[in-house]
């Protein structure tokens, strides 16, 4: 401290190192610091790119997942709208003035319309099953004791 005060700047050894290490950094000969920032930005794209990759592998599969689930529920929407002209043709023998009716199952539930058509009856069956609906409309007639389908058509609404 006694030379910086009397006007004589000579360094001491600290500043030596220090300003070594000044001219390290700012010398071309610092390839080593460059070389390991490259490597180390390569390996950041590398690990975004299978980041990216694996997202999506997993979106796809979801997605699927998903269209499988509602073709599913779409099978068993039909089944339970089924099973309702089924549910309507066995109450229709016990009771002919029956006009409707709701059921629910262990699949979905399904309503029931029974309209009086010519010498025998339409009946109209809406099933539910998830997010699912399918409708279906079949014209029957008893025959011996025996119901006749004369018509079956799904509707789509």
């Amino acid at each position: 401290m006694g030379s910086i005060v009397r006007g004589n700047c000579r360094g001491t050894k600290f500043d030596m190192a220090w300003r070594h290490q000044e001219a390290d950094v700012f010398s071309s000969d610092s390839s080593k610091p460059r070389a390991t920032g490259y490597v180390s930005l390569l390996i950041l794209i590398l690990l975004t790119t299978l980041s990216g990759l694996g997202m999506e592998g997993y979106l796809k599969a979801n997605a699927e997942n998903r269209m499988v689930r509602r073709v599913a529920q779409s099978q068993q929407a039909l089944y339970v709208a089924e099973g309702g002209i089924e549910w309507a043709k066995a109450h229709l023998l016990v009771n002919s003035g029956l006009r409707g009716g709701s059921v629910s199952l262990a699949t979905g539930r399904v309503e029931i319309i029974i309209e009086v058509s010519g010498g025998g009856y339409k009946v109209t069956s809406e099933g539910h099953s998830g997010l699912a609906i399918r409708k279906i409309e079949e014209l029957v007639q008893l025959e011996n004791g025996k119901w006749v389908m004369k018509s079956y058509q799904e509707l789509h609404s």
